[in-house]
């Protein structure tokens, strides 16, 4: 029996440009999120000993100097979050509506005993948690597969 031919994977810069403006919604992917806070160590301390992010690292930002950013890492070690120091509190107020996380349910469930252990305020609705972090930004956390 005749195999038929494979599909031609785009490899060159051109034919990768052509494939996306064919399918553009293929052509994107969420990197991470920059959180700039007037609030950091209490930011990075709620992200990573709250919520459990880890963190890579904390420099000064590549750009502006005089600020501190931190990366923080997902369970993949993939960089998902930059908090960013701002100048002031009140100096810029957060533009992010709302913040998407997910993990396995065992660990969700673990996440929910770690809140109330530390007494952070949730709301539970349709088997997802709501919380705000330390700037008033609203976190979306479910379960996979749920929600």
């Amino acid at each position: 029996m005749a195999q038929l031919p494979s599909p031609r994977r785009a490899t060159t810069p051109q034919q990768l440009a052509e494939r996306a403006l064919r399918r553009p919604s293929s052509a994107i992917w969420l990197n991470h999120v920059c959180v700039a806070t007037a609030h950091f160590d209490a930011a990075l301390n709620f992200y990573v000993g709250t919520l459990g992010l880890s963190l890579r690292t904390v420099e000064t930002h590549p750009v502006n100097g005089t600020r501190l950013r931190a990366i923080l890492t997902d369970a993949e070690d993939r960089d998902v979050l930059e908090l960013l120091e701002a100048i002031a509190p009140g100096e810029t107020t957060a533009n992010v509506g709302q913040l998407g996380f997910s993990l396995p349910r065992r660990s969700w469930l673990l996440l929910r005993a770690r809140l109330d252990a530390q007494d952070v305020a949730y709301r539970l609705a349709d088997d997802c948690l709501f919380l705000e972090d330390t700037d008033g930004i609203q976190l979306r956390v479910q379960p996979l597969g749920d929600c």
